[in-house]
């Protein structure tokens, strides 16, 4: 390759990142968790193990999420779909140190499918997330009616209220 097209390609690269770095979003993810990331290197270094950096890094949600989970492991249920209920809902009934997640990160977090309230395919759900002051817990889904008066009171609380 010619040194004049090893230059021009290295100013394609840089006008590239300028334009990718222009978008606010990834401008926003790029300093605020690449250069800063939430966790310090240091801490990263210090917990090498995944699931003790997934708890440092998402905290208590992570963690309420994971143990929930487990019940219906030790319980042998396969492929349960949890209704996820929306924050307004759980901070009303006293649960204050739970983030209610989307359900493609409450997938990551338990290899388990999450829906909203709002999600098509919601009619599949089994299991949902209830308060258990202070915290929350799983329960089953006995029948159309049960799902159908849980989705019209989650339903009356915005998705996006934090």
């Amino acid at each position: 390759m010619a040194k004049s097209q090893k230059f021009d390609l290295f100013i394609a690269s840089v006008i590239v990142v300028a334009l990718f770095l222009a978008i606010p979003q990834y401008n926003k993810w790029f300093f605020g968790f690449i250069l800063q990331p939430p966790l310090s290197y240091r801490t990263q270094l210090e917990n090498l193990d995944p699931e003790a950096r997934k708890i440092l890094r998402y905290s208590n949600s992570y963690a309420i999420y994971m143990q929930s989970i487990g019940a219906l492991q030790q319980l042998n249920i396969m492929h349960p779909v949890i209704l996820l209920p929306p924050f307004g809902y759980l901070r009303d009934n006293g649960v204050v140190d739970v983030d209610v997640v989307e359900p493609p990160e409450f997938y990551y977090y338990t290899g388990y499918r999450g829906v909203l309230p709002t999600s098509p395919g919601v009619e599949k759900a089994t299991w949902t997330i209830v308060p258990h002051k202070p915290t929350v817990m799983l329960r089953r889904i006995h029948s159309k009616e049960d799902l159908d008066n849980l989705i019209n009171t989650y339903k009356r609380y915005k998705p996006e209220e934090k």
